[in-house]
């Protein structure tokens, strides 16, 4: 899939400051790129207007509901490991700090979520080199989890991306109609948080995924999210017990038994407990 070459650029001094930090050449300019996501399901593009067949463990049928996320701490990687961090264009929009908003929904068909615009790029600076890997983390700093949704500046502010206080925001909000279930959950955040506005919060499960993929070069290459592979072990047409599990699919806390495969595929212990090979499966590079 072939992309734009990276075009050459300055974003301020926080480009210039990171990249000196990270051992870059002040005296060279940074090099812009736009690092490209889509989301798939197994081959073909996540799209509202689709349904989709064969998902999970039950093969079910399911059609789009809800794909938005957040990442944070975009890194390229070099030749030899080191990791060199990207500094994100300031568009107070989409990207502030080092927090970026994915948003691979339109609004339109079965997608009723009131969000018509897209975004499926990470616009950034990096120090100039050759970079045959990427690395973030899915989810948002401590620090900025558990700000107010109603008075944060974007792109911390979206609705339907924030649970409360205590729980601060959904790093990722996946929802499918399935053949059984009009609504299939994944909402991924931190949780047993505990704290006050006043004196801060902290979670005892704070559930970032963190990714890092090889053979990815920023100038040709996409970061592609497939749902298949991610439900490829759930039951996405389970019938929940009322009494045990309120909700269908994974909200992330302890107890929910739909919690575990979808965890594992993004490569993250659930209640403190691994399983599989812990390496992530949702995310590739195509």
């Amino acid at each position: 899939m072939n992309r734009l070459p990276i075009r050459r650029a300055t974003l301020g001094v926080i480009s210039l400051v990171a990249l000196t930090a990270c051992g870059g050449d002040a005296d060279e300019s940074p090099q812009t790129v736009a690092l490209q996501f889509a989301a798939k399901v197994g081959d073909e593009p996540f799209a509202c207007a689709t349904t989709f067949e064969g998902l999970g463990t039950t093969k079910s049928t399911a059609n789009p509901l809800d794909f938005r996320m957040y990442v944070h701490d975009v890194r390229l990687v070099r030749a030899d490991g080191a990791e060199v961090p990207l500094a994100l264009e300031q568009d107070e929009r989409w990207q502030r700090d080092n927090i970026a908003f994915l948003d691979f929904e339109d609004g339109t068909a079965t997608c009723t979520t009131g969000s018509p615009e897209m975004r499926t790029e990470i616009v950034g600076d990096v120090a100039p080199g050759e970079y045959v890997g990427v690395a973030f983390d899915v989810g948002l700093p401590p620090e900025l989890n558990h700000l107010d949704a109603a008075t944060a500046p974007a792109p911390l502010n979206i609705p339907g991306m924030w649970w409360s206080w205590k729980g601060g925001y959904k790093f990722v909000r996946l929802e499918l109609r399935t053949t059984a279930n009009p609504t299939y959950f994944f909402h991924l955040g931190s949780t047993s948080c505990e704290g006050t506005v006043k004196d801060g919060f902290s979670c005892a499960a704070s559930n970032h995924a963190k990714i890092r993929l090889d053979g990815f070069d920023p100038t040709s290459k996409t970061i592609v999210f497939d749902v298949a592979s991610f439900y490829a072990g759930s039951d996405l047409d389970l019938q929940i017990d009322p009494m045990a599990d309120s909700i269908s699919g994974c909200m992330s806390f302890s107890g929910d038994p739909e919690c575990p495969p979808v965890f594992e595929a993004l490569g993250m212990p659930f209640e403190g407990q691994a399983s599989g090979s812990g390496k992530q499966t949702a995310f590739r590079v195509e």
